[in-house]
């Protein structure tokens, strides 16, 4: 994973428990690595695991109660890292902040390459209408966080309660029952009763529709398809032989759910990302490019008893586009959708150019620490043969004064037999014992001429 999640929960323990402590659980789960975790890089899943595994024995606290922590320091990290207003316009309440809260990680997922974001989707409690929240993630274990950002995520004055309702032991996900403790309360729009009027209404002709929409699907409850725009007609032309089915050419990526009327209908204020199945592409492309996301909202037009996908192509870039065989032209100009690719174009250029000056600055940052460690490993080896007076006037790259003794005592000392013990300890081990004699010799001699024990010898 991505490692501004590794980095949320760095600053969850050295805020809380202090930097010394946050060391102790690196040592303890084998994290060999100077400085701070950078935030565009990507960490295996394992490490993280091992650091909340580490942060569990060292601080003594059950992992769901970090795990929840971690939650409410990670929306506080998103809100400092520039996300806050974000987080703020995707709902005036939990309900609706929660309702958006998967688009928002469908888009980071096409923002940050190899991101594995996990989805929700939201429905009502039916025996009393309460919020459920539906969590799918291929990480196991990690569902307490979602509590912790939930929790921390007190938008417009309105405090929630979250709990597990149903873990992933008893069905395919985690589900989260939500309740509005405090807040204001949303007024009830009134209804207004629907005035057949369709015969004194402009119409609009389904070719006019169909340019107007290049990227609509519709279909009826039988999920036949009975209408697409022109580019999904080009793309896609098995849409146009009869019989066709929407699951025949599209699998859901969100909501996680089973592609059917009925769902459709209980999700209809969703978003819905969905992706072309194998082979049903007509693009002359590498493999990895013969497929296509659209993302969009449907829309139920009761008149007719059909549904209509109004989507639009997901795409990273200008040339994720093409490769594709769409073209700018392919969107219509009212659609916001030429902005957004030409702007992801310069965001990745820009993702680019800041992921690499963090990699550099972490390069630099471990070069300086290598170096100081270098200058210690000087200071030691030279405070170790001169005086201490002499080696503070060298580091500092001041003259030493000369000093007049009237009287000084020389030793020259030699070792007896020396070149003799060295000929005969010519092979490799030999070598390693004339080195441990030598070291054992003169750590002696370093011993009786210690200057804290004789303050008049200079060795």
């Amino acid at each position: 994973m991505y490692g501004f999640v590794n980095y949320a929960l760095e600053l969850l323990v050295i805020k809380s428990f202090g930097e010394q402590t946050w060391e102790v659980i690196k040592k303890n789960a084998e994290v060999q690595m100077e400085g701070q975790f950078l935030v565009r890089q990507i960490y295996d899943d394992e490490l993280t695991y091992n650091l909340i595994a580490a942060a569990v024995e060292v601080l003594k606290i059950p992992a769901n109660t970090i795990l929840e922590l971690f939650g409410k320091t990670f929306f506080e990290f998103c809100q400092d890292s520039g996300y806050d207003k974000i987080l703020q316009v995707l709902g005036a309440t939990p309900r609706d902040f929660l309702q958006n809260l998967d688009a928002l990680h469908d888009h980071l997922g096409t923002l940050y390459p190899g991101m594995k974001a996990p989805s929700f989707r939201c429905t009502e409690r039916s025996e009393d209408g309460e919020l459920m929240l539906h969590y799918y993630s291929d990480r196991p274990g990690l569902e307490h966080i979602v509590i912790g950002i939930t929790v921390a995520s007190k938008l417009h004055g309105t405090e929630v309660e979250v709990e597990i309702y149903k873990t992933k032991e008893e069905c395919d996900h985690v589900q989260f029952l939500i309740t509005e403790k405090s807040g204001p309360r949303q007024p009830m729009l009134p209804e207004i009763d629907e005035i057949e009027t369709l015969s004194l209404e402009p119409k609009i002709s389904p070719a006019t529709f169909c340019r107007v929409f290049p990227f609509h699907i519709m279909f009826d409850r039988d999920l036949k398809i009975i209408q697409t725009g022109n580019t999904v007609a080009r793309v896609i032309p098995i849409v146009n032989s009869l019989k066709c089915k929407v699951t025949d050419i599209l699998d859901t990526v969100r909501p996680h759910l089973d592609l059917t009327f009925e769902n459709i209908l209980s999700h209809i204020n969703t978003v819905y990302v969905l992706k072309t199945r194998t082979g049903v592409m007509q693009a002359d492309a590498p493999p990895e490019y013969r497929f296509l996301r659209l993302k969009g909202q449907m829309l139920y037009i009761p008149e007719t008893d059909v549904v209509v996908f109004l989507c639009y192509p997901s795409v990273i870039n200008l040339d994720d586009l093409t490769r594709r065989g769409l073209y700018i032209s392919d969107i219509p100009l009212h659609d916001a959708t030429r902005d957004l690719v030409l702007m992801s174009e310069q965001f990745e250029a820009d993702y680019k150019l800041t992921r690499n000056l963090e990699l550099l600055t972490d390069k630099l940052q471990q070069t300086y620490r290598e170096l100081d460690q270098e200058k210690k490993k000087t200071d030691r080896l030279l405070y170790s043969v001169l005086p201490i007076t002499v080696a503070n006037e060298l580091r500092h790259k001041r003259p030493v004064p000369a000093r007049r003794y009237d009287a000084a005592t020389l030793l020259f000392s030699g070792i007896v037999g020396f070149s003799e013990y060295c000929s005969k300890n010519a092979d490799s081990k030999g070598v390693m014992k004339i080195v441990r004699m030598l070291n054992e010799l003169y750590t002696k001699f370093d011993d009786l001429t210690d200057p804290k024990v004789n303050p008049n010898i200079y060795k």
